[in-house]
């Protein structure tokens, strides 16, 4: 091998194991850096705004909350009760669900409701997520903000008035809340690194709002002013992350509030990989749906998308430019030693998921296994948007019962 390929695979090697590092790593670390410069600032609006919204009821903003729903009978008498224990003055909030499809009940059990404050709508046919949602837009809605949720997310009584308090800056064009994760005991050692990758996630926003720039969206609990609402293209996968997208890419700025806490239950180690895949597919969608996301003029937000977002989609290709170029270069006793580390996690992530089929899964094994399968994930996402496999319809993953 000459000098020259042996230094582009040395080139090839370091650039990749970088921007894994960073993006994982050496990103949140310089967002503490970079968030001390802002952090008084945030504050002291935040104090201003949670006076305002705390003690004069009058200026709180209107509310719609819009559920798209499809075969959620274990769920949704649960929503609805949640929905009405919301702390919230009545004759500021509504509630739009609708039915897309659904043939287990869901209609029933919407048409039975007859509080004032509900509206609900049944497709016969079902046609998406996403066009429900157009559909529920279409509809008259008197409110100054739109909160989007899922039907197997559960809002904490105070979540709302926690959301729209950042509406008081002009500046606020949406905001996301922080979802909380909850097992049954049969699926939580399989589904723990999901919960701590959440956890991990949160302290990302967390800083990434006192820096001025969240990137990314929680559909369960996500709320817009009702102005920037845009119908969205009938094949989109990832609503909730395109249209957030759109209103950043105008100029508008995300805020993540913290206090705002939702909860829901994350469904089996199957489940959660036929939705990470799917999530996947309307990342990489979202990219060609709002390129403006990617122009230098944003700033922070650009800055933001590229270091949370856009490098842990191309974390596969790195690995793999990583692996394949550690492997060339093992004649050489630093990259011997490399590749030894990278054979025994990749060791550890196959055993792991062989171990889990069993039932029985070591904690350590966990984290190896849960990093592999969603980049394969990630992988398998990417595939299904070149080929256009991935439909805007989806299968439910299998969730229990809300307590």
């Amino acid at each position: 091998m000459s000098d020259l390929i042996r230094n582009i695979l040395k080139l090839v090697f370091w650039l990749c194991l970088t921007a894994t590092v960073y993006t994982y790593f050496l990103y949140p670390l310089l967002l503490m850096a970079l968030s001390r410069l802002t952090r008084r600032r945030l504050r002291h609006q935040a104090i201003i705004s949670s006076t305002v919204s705390s003690n004069d009821e009058l200026l709180l903003p209107s509310i719609v909350m819009v559920i798209s729903a499809y075969n959620e009978v274990d769920v949704l008498p649960a929503k609805i009760a949640n929905c009405r224990a919301i702390d919230y003055p009545a004759d500021k909030i509504h509630f739009l669900i609708g039915s897309d499809g659904s043939d287990d009940g869901t209609a029933k059990i919407l048409r039975r409701i007859s509080d004032d404050c509900f509206t609900t709508l049944h497709s016969r046919i079902r046609r998406g997520k996403v066009r429900m949602l157009n559909r529920l837009m279409e509809m008259p809605l008197k409110s100054d903000v739109v909160v989007f949720s899922d039907a197997n997310t559960m809002y904490q009584p105070d979540a709302i008035r926690h959301l729209v308090r950042h509406f008081h800056d002009p500046r606020v064009g949406c905001v996301i809340g922080k979802l909380e994760l909850t097992a049954s005991s049969d699926d939580s050692d399989a589904c723990q690194p999901e919960g701590l990758y959440w956890r991990y996630e949160n302290r990302i926003k967390r800083l990434e709002d006192v820096f001025g720039a969240v990137p990314s969206i929680n559909g369960g609990i996500f709320a817009i002013r009702r102005h920037l609402f845009e119908e969205l293209p009938g094949q989109t996968v990832t609503e909730d992350q395109v249209l957030g997208m759109k209103i950043m890419a105008r100029g508008y700025r995300c805020r993540f509030a913290e206090k705002a806490c939702a909860r829901e239950t994350v469904s089996n180690w199957a489940g959660e990989l036929r939705r990470r895949i799917r999530i996947s597919a309307g990342n990489f969608q979202s990219l060609f749906l709002v390129p403006q996301i990617l122009h230098p003029r944003l700033g922070r937000v650009c800055f933001a998308f590229v270091s949370h977002k856009l490098l842990r989609w191309l974390v596969p290709f790195f690995l793999a430019g990583m692996l394949i170029a550690n492997i060339l270069l093992v004649g050489q006793p630093f990259y011997g030693s490399t590749l030894l580390l990278q054979s025994l996690f990749y060791l550890s992530g196959l055993i792991g998921a062989t171990l889990g089929k069993l039932g029985s899964l070591p904690k350590i094994l966990a984290v190896p296994r849960y990093f592999i399968a969603m980049n394969a994930a990630i992988l398998l996402g990417l595939a299904r948007f070149l080929t256009h496999r991935q439909p805007t319809t989806w299968a439910k993953a299998m969730r229990h019962r809300p307590d």
